[in-house]
């Protein structure tokens, strides 16, 4: 056999093996018992704390609130389907978070700060931006940044 022939064989091998695990790739991907007649559809999950969680499910008709622990799954209640998928379809509204503003004494003053009326509240609105995937992770540049600011803020010399 020539060289050509050998690279040649390695070659449709290799195209073989590639075409093989990219068709047990795309079977490995379907979710077990897919199909259009589905009976249970799990809506919307939110995580309570690292064990528990509430899960609503739409079984045939209906929407059921489910509570999820290591203990195992609760009903909690039944809810109307078209209200839950109306809520689902909308986007969610921009979320607002109260802050405090710091309150600004005089250094040389011996007033006491816990005596001065409370500050007023600045409301601030989340950005119009679709939130990322890592939002709230250790991996977001943006938990980072926040890390970063709050130790400025610690260390600043006043």
């Amino acid at each position: 056999m020539s060289t050509v022939e050998l690279v040649g064989r390695m070659i449709l091998a290799l195209v073989v093996v590639i075409f093989v695990m990219w068709g047990l790739a795309k079977w490995a991907r379907k979710p077990l018992g897919a199909g259009a007649g589905q009976v249970l559809t799990v809506l919307a999950r939110q995580q309570l704390s690292r064990t528990s969680s509430v899960a609503v499910v739409k079984v045939l008709d209906q929407a059921l609130v489910l509570g999820v622990t290591e203990q195992g799954i609760r009903l909690l209640t039944e809810v109307d389907l078209d209200q839950v998928q109306t809520v689902l379809s909308t986007p969610p509204a921009p979320r607002e978070r109260r802050l405090r503003r710091p309150s600004s004494t005089n250094p040389g003053s011996t007033a006491d700060p816990l005596a001065e009326p409370a500050p007023e509240p600045v409301t601030l609105t989340k950005s119009a931006t679709a939130p990322g995937r890592l939002d709230g992770s250790v991996l977001s540049p943006r938990t980072w940044h926040q890390a970063v600011d709050a130790v400025r803020d610690l260390t600043a010399r006043r």
